[in-house]
Formats: structure tokens, sequence, C-alpha cells
């Protein structure tokens, strides 16, 4: 099944845990599916995949968002678009 947009799971995490967040999201992205914070994310035909700490007083916030293509006709995709080499910005 191909998958299109991003999926994102967000959840609070004590700062001495951070490493083992990071090594478990590696670890995992070996079977094709991310489990975090009882959620789960099926990576196949990823695109990116981000982790991101933010620290709010003596306490994390941990962000993992992965991305997939833009579903084909999406805003931004050029597809169906041809190149016609003449970006000179006239209108000839």
């Amino acid at each position: 099944m191909t998958q299109y947009g991003k999926r994102t799971v967000q959840f609070p995490i004590a700062p001495e845990d951070a490493p083992a967040l990071v090594r478990r999201v590696g670890e995992q992205m070996s079977t094709g599916t991310i489990m975090l914070d009882g959620r789960s994310i099926d990576i196949e035909g990823y695109e990116s995949i981000g982790i991101s700490l933010k620290r709010t007083g003596d306490k994390l916030r941990a962000r993992v968002k992965v991305k997939f293509p833009k579903r084909p006709g999406e805003a931004g995709d050029d597809a169906g678009h041809a190149d016609t080499g003449d970006d000179d910005g006239d209108d000839d």
C-alpha cells in the first residue's frame, strides 16, 4: 500500500531517556515499523524520518515525524507539467 503525507508522534520524555529513544527508532527502522507512545507507523516508502527533542523546563518533548511522497496532483507536485526550458520570465 502506498502511503502519502506525514505521520507524527509527540510525547514527553526524560532527558536521560533521549539516547535510548534515538537507538530504539534506529533499531525499529529495520523492522519496517516504528512503535512509539502506543502508536505504530509503517515506514515502507518513506522519504524522510526526523527526530526532534525540545527542552521544556527540566523535561523534553520528543517528536518523531515520518514523511512520505506527496499524493500525485497535490500542490508542489510537478507531475504532468512539461519543462519547457523557457524560464526567463517573459511571455514568449
